[in-house]
């Protein structure tokens, strides 16, 4: 009997869960079989508001594990929403670098761009952050997946000179090839959990009495103890730093086509996270920064501790109610009701600046993948 690993069917998800997958098989010396799960986002093409936001390509990978279908199942983590879902416990394997990169003809770069030059994008956090930097340029909504959207700026056929995506899902791709820069986190703050995995199993079967025992035989030698599984796929300083990312997110209870983004760290036995939230035409952008102490084990430490995690999530709530203090609901379709949203900035809340004037060091990346989910908008089916 082999572990039943549940994953979306694209290209992109598939290569993802294999990483998992491999990841198992070293821990547990088991087998590992791929079930491939048709989720509502890849069988409808529409904008992901009009399917319902957040969650449908989680929903159905949900399902399959909680019925018993699978065993495990492997989502990119800005596909989940923020809430806790009943029975499932969630672990973050080490994290892939979470910046926005652009894949330009001839070697262009966002400096180097031409005046007017047409460059795709399906997320209105990257558009935003383009027109804040360059707004002379023609950011343009594009759908379909990495190979449809690479070929739009460097196929035989192109008809834009650039697209942004994601620097996580084109190296698990080997597409790294098509980068022409990978873009600074304080130019482009990345989606929150972007370049993370979120992989979730029943909370049931984390109990020895519960682990199911994959002798083929039926024999009942000892079981797997999936606890040591999740403990071993969980890195402890990529879970603060999109526990962070999160918590932000669902403070600000920013919708799907939000211009939010963030990103988060560990350094120096310190939890550093950075957002920012943009008007849609790029016109302004506010941004804030805050950095917590973290106990020094956490540095080499494998294990969660629900201390540590409660201060990586009261960072990002004391980083969102600084940009609502600072304005963020106005300057945003965001649905924030938290506290700070009606105050007065504080002497210490973020800035605003004008389009192509913003501060080298005033932003800090998020995360963001070449799939629907998080703050961005969805771009059709197989988007992985």
């Amino acid at each position: 009997m082999s572990i039943r690993v549940g994953t979306r069917g694209s290209a992109l998800a598939t290569t993802q869960t294999g990483l998992v997958a491999r990841r198992i098989e070293h821990l547990t010396g088991h087998p590992v079989e791929i079930v491939r799960i048709r989720t509502e986002g890849d069988v409808r093409s529409g904008s992901l508001a009009s399917m319902g936001g957040t969650g449908v390509f989680v929903t159905a990978l949900r399902e399959a594990l909680l019925d018993g279908r699978c065993d495990v199942a492997v989502h990119s983590l800005k596909d989940l929403p923020t809430g806790t879902a009943e029975g499932l416990t969630l672990v973050t394997p080490e994290r892939e670098n979470p910046r926005d990169v652009l894949c330009a003809r001839n070697g262009w770069t966002l400096e180097t761009l031409p005046r007017g030059a047409k460059v795709g994008t399906g997320s209105p956090r990257r558009a935003a952050q383009l027109l804040a930097v360059r707004p002379d340029l023609d950011v343009l909504d594009i759908r379909g997946n990495v190979d449809t959207r690479l070929a739009r700026a460097l196929g035989p056929d192109a008809d834009l000179d650039a697209v942004v995506l994601a620097y996580a899902g084109l190296s698990r791709l080997g597409r790294l090839d098509a980068v022409s820069e990978v873009i600074d986190v304080r130019v482009m703050a990345p989606a929150p959990g972007q370049g993370a995995l979120g992989v979730e199993v029943r909370t049931a079967d984390l109990s020895p009495l519960s682990s199911f025992d994959l002798l083929p035989d039926g024999g009942t030698r000892q079981p797997l103890d999936l606890a040591e599984v999740v403990a071993g796929l969980d890195h402890l300083p990529t879970r603060l730093a999109v526990l962070a990312e999160r918590a932000l997110l669902a403070r600000l209870e920013a919708g799907c086509a939000a211009p939010v983004g963030a990103h988060a760290v560990v350094e120096d036995d310190q939890l550093h996270l950075s957002a920012v939230v943009a008007r849609l035409d790029g016109g302004q952008v506010l941004t804030h920064s805050a950095r917590i102490a973290l106990p020094p084990v956490v540095g080499g430490a494998t294990r969660a501790d629900d201390a540590t995690d409660a201060l990586a999530r009261g960072l990002g709530v004391e980083v969102a109610d600084a940009l609502l203090a600072g304005g963020a609901a106005e300057l945003a379709p965001l649905r924030a009701t938290g506290p700070g949203g009606g105050s007065l900035p504080r002497a210490d809340a973020p800035a605003l600046w004008a389009p192509g004037t913003a501060p080298a060091g005033c932003t800090e990346g998020v995360d963001d993948e070449l799939t629907v989910g998080g703050t961005d908008a969805p771009v059709g089916p197989e988007q992985r």
